[in-house]
């Protein structure tokens, strides 16, 4: 896979172009284009990007969502049929084409001799798309979809080319250590919210993760632990056990996502949108920004900010010292609009953009609303490709492959990477094939111990989770074996009391697990 870095810079006095610049054979390539997507056919020159932003959320046309100003627009963009009934059959690939003229003939150059020549070496071409942390809102140059760009021939997306987004966060890229097996916990909130639209989800994507998983963790590369219980007090208490189970070098959210405002008061955390002002309790309402939409302790919609999430994760282990231990690499959020940070006053307000913000090396989200059967096909193709050792870069791409060119889902998985020496943001180290066991592991999860009053886990993830129980309490039954014998030999005071303790801490572990295997086997499914 080669690498080709596109830069955005806002210029310093205007408001209405910025600078891109790409690093070719002969030295820096750079253009000043003007915002794209302007509407000058009105009193007051109208900047309809988010217009755009809207017509990519949608999966289909509705008359409601779009002001007669802008459909007047989009008829004349060619984005909306003349009848204003439908988009025109070729909406995306007209979006794509735009954002590709405005990059200039020079830059266009370079992209297509990058393209054939990955085309040549039938490899990858990774376009790293780089913004600086400070994008001033009346430029906003994330704003726009780039990963959609479009030349003569297509979509760059279905020409070899992976996209990755880098913001220019202030502090030290982080450089991580590669791993020989992957942990991966997944937390599966099934909670909805009817006043905010969101109907409760079924449970399907644990499925598909564990289908796209079944190769690797046959080979022992990857191992899958499903939280406990949807809840934020949950993934915390998850987080802080380092003694007796693996620290996950990945966590997956799979659930809604929302982008607007919330209620802080006790007792109300109500959700609004992003044009509200004031809650229903009286309580002034903040800046819009990004939320994870949790279960509570009653299975109802807990929403988690951006921030807030960020700050766990981020103190859990600092990620911007060079060679730190190994820790959360990467955060898959397949919740809706986890990506977006639409008409807010900061690139890290959206989730994803938040976690790359609190030091958090990867992150894949959904930058629009997405089907429940686009994404799980997505996290099947992503983690079969990740089990195969491929980067995040190639399987975002494969990912997306699964999700039907043809149609508008492709586009809504994006990429945030930021550390060094990625290589697109390659997890594993690299093994030969003859060291690789081939010994049938059964995939490790974790069960649930709290019943959805929603929706019902599918029997093999209760079976898995069954097996992944026995399998840790076999390994609790060798720690307390392994500690007792070190006690046994020590003379030092203070460091038995320190063994004691742990085996006691080992021994109610056991105890929670052989009680939670009890309620798993002997319970209705």
């Amino acid at each position: 896979m080669t690498l080709l870095e596109l830069r955005f810079y806002p210029i310093e006095g205007k408001q209405d172009c910025f600078k891109v610049t790409v690093e070719g054979s002969s030295g820096e390539v750079h253009h000043e284009p003007g915002l794209p997507f302007l509407d000058s056919q009105t009193p007051d020159v109208q900047d309809r990007r988010f217009t755009v932003v809207k017509i990519l959320e949608s999966t289909k046309f509705k008359e409601d969502n779009f002001s007669e100003e802008e459909q007047a627009w989009m008829v004349r963009e060619q984005l909306l049929l003349p009848e204003r009934n439908a988009f025109e059959p070729d909406y995306l690939a007209t979006i794509g084409r735009r954002l590709y003229q405005i990059l200039g003939q020079d830059i266009q150059q370079l992209i297509e001799a990058a393209v054939a020549e990955a085309k040549r070496d039938r490899i990858f071409l990774h376009i790293r798309l780089w913004f600086p942390a400070e994008d001033p809102k009346p430029v906003r140059i994330t704003d726009y979809p780039w990963e959609l760009l479009h030349n003569q021939y297509g979509f760059l997306a279905h020409q070899r080319v992976t996209f990755s987004r880098y913001i220019a966060y202030r502090s030290p890229c982080p450089n991580l250590p590669r791993v020989e097996r992957l942990n991966v916990l997944l937390i599966s909130s099934g909670a909805g919210d009817q006043s905010m639209g969101m109907p409760y989800l079924p449970a399907v994507e644990a499925d598909a993760i564990a289908n796209g998983l079944q190769q690797a963790q046959e080979q022992r590369h990857i191992q899958l632990e499903i939280l406990e219980s949807a809840t934020l007090k949950a993934l915390r208490r998850r987080l802080s056990e380092r003694q007796t189970s693996a620290v996950p070098q990945v966590l997956h959210f799979d659930g809604h996502g929302f982008f607007g405002k919330r209620c802080n008061e006790i007792g109300c955390k109500k959700a609004y949108n992003q044009g509200a002002t004031q809650c229903e309790c009286g309580a002034p309402l903040g800046q819009a920004q990004g939320y994870l939409v949790f279960e509570d302790s009653d299975g109802k919609a807990d929403y988690v900010s951006a921030k807030a999430l960020g700050e766990l994760l981020g103190n859990l282990q600092r990620r911007e010292q060079p060679h730190s231990a190994s820790g959360i690499a990467l955060v898959v959020l397949s919740a809706c609009k986890s990506a977006m940070s639409r008409k807010s006053e900061s690139v890290f307000n959206g989730v994803a953009q938040s976690l790359i913000g609190a030091g958090i090396p990867a992150v894949v989200a959904m930058t629009y609303s997405i089907r429940v059967d686009a994404a799980s096909a997505f996290v099947e193709s992503f983690y079969r490709s990740v089990g195969e050792k491929n980067s995040l870069a190639i399987a975002l791409r494969q990912g997306q492959s699964a999700m039907d060119i043809e149609g508008n889902q492709w586009y809504r998985p994006v990429l945030y990477l930021r550390w060094e020496d990625n290589e697109g943001g390659q997890l594993f180290k690299s093994v030969e094939p003859d060291a690789v066991s081939q010994k049938n592991l059964p995939l490790q999860q974790v069960p649930s111990t709290t019943k959805s009053k929603v929706r019902k886990k599918p029997s093999r993830v209760k079976q898995l989770r069954i097996e992944s129980l026995k399998q840790n309490l076999e390994k609790l039954e060798q720690d307390y074996t392994d500690v007792a014998e070190k006690l046994r030999r020590e003379s030092n005071p203070q460091e038995r009391n320190n063994l004691e303790l742990q085996l006691e801490n080992i021994a109610n572990d056991m105890e929670k697990i052989e009680q939670q295997l009890h309620e798993l086997e002997d319970g209705d499914e």
